[in-house]
């Protein structure tokens, strides 16, 4: 774990505090976004269901939005592949994640390999899309995290060379977000 991953577990330790939260979550909510890339050497896989050409973010945050685990990784990495690397990399930082909403991309051998492997349970949300927008039960913050993000530069499209590169800049961009929860006044975001 480098020195970034690090702070952020503990600003949102401190930040859950704050809320009189417990600092250890016991639920998740799991989601990827994927960007395309600005640079000619930049690393360029399409992610066909998205018709994106770049990288693809993955991460997982607590009920609030905070971000708990991340990984880049090329585009055309299946959602489900992904996650359950991610998903490793969760219990170790926070054994106590018991519940894990993710959408339908998620569906098939990811939900059983979470449950027998970590002991999580995955339960895939869906959209009650009725031709407006509706955010998804317990899901949307997630959502609204991909949001954040999208404010930073370096992440509204991928400038990094590599996605261990890409990856920093994004856990980066999720302490500045967890530092400004601790710091606001009013204690909202």
């Amino acid at each position: 774990m480098d020195a970034f991953a690090e702070l952020e577990d503990g600003l949102v330790a401190k930040v859950r505090l704050r809320r009189g939260e417990s600092p250890q979550p016991t639920i998740g909510a799991v989601d990827s976004g994927s960007s395309r890339s600005a640079l000619p050497r930049s690393q360029k896989v399409i992610d066909g269901n998205r018709k994106v050409k770049g990288v693809k973010r993955n991460i997982i945050t607590d009920k609030d939005g905070d971000i708990l685990e991340a990984s880049t990784t090329p585009a055309n990495i299946h959602d489900s592949r992904s996650a359950y690397a991610l998903v490793a990399m969760l219990v170790v930082a926070f054994p106590w994640i018991r519940r894990i909403y993710a959408d339908r991309g998620y569906r098939g051998n990811f939900i059983e390999e979470a449950r027998h492997d970590f002991g999580i349970d995955v339960e895939i949300t869906h959209s009650n899309y009725s031709g407006q927008f509706v955010p998804a039960k317990k899901r949307w913050v997630v959502e609204r995290t991909f949001a954040w993000l999208e404010n930073f530069r370096r992440l509204c499209r991928n400038y990094e060379e590599t996605t261990e590169s890409a990856n920093e800049m994004l856990i980066v961009a999720a302490v500045v977000i967890t530092l400004r929860k601790l710091t606001s006044v009013n204690n909202r975001f």
